[in-house]
């Protein structure tokens, strides 16, 4: 027989090794699940989490509820008839073309007293 691993050997020392792992891994879970340190601190992220992602579907709903709204008012100014023309109804009602009279001015009297009061300007 020569000196060195056999294949036993290595297969022990493997179980072994993994035994150990298993063992620190199950100290450490037990460390985690009894540790207090950070709940709070946790338990402020998930909600900051959930109303962000709250708020930003919040937003995205209000996003495509305006565009929406933005779209049908598009569509509504597209559909605006300005040829319509109403012709009225002789002698009751006038059509409906403007007419716009010429420009005229007047001169309004100024006048600033106030009755029983003198003012003490003349005009």
């Amino acid at each position: 027989m020569h000196r060195g691993h056999t294949r036993e050997a290595d297969e022990v020392e493997t179980q072994r090794s993994s035994i150990e792992r298993r063992t620190a891994m199950t100290q450490l879970l037990k460390k985690v699940w009894t540790d207090d340190d950070g709940v709070l601190t946790f338990e402020w992220t998930i909600l900051v989490v959930v109303l962000v992602i709250g708020i930003v579907s919040g937003i995205a709903g209000a996003r495509d509820a305006i565009i929406d709204e933005l779209g049908d008012t598009a569509q509504a100014l597209l559909a605006f008839d300005q040829s319509y023309s109403f012709a009225g109804v002789p002698g009751l009602i006038d059509p409906s073309e403007y007419d716009d009279p010429g420009h005229t001015f007047s001169e309004c009297d100024r006048d600033f007293s106030v009755p029983g009061i003198s003012s003490g300007f003349d005009n």
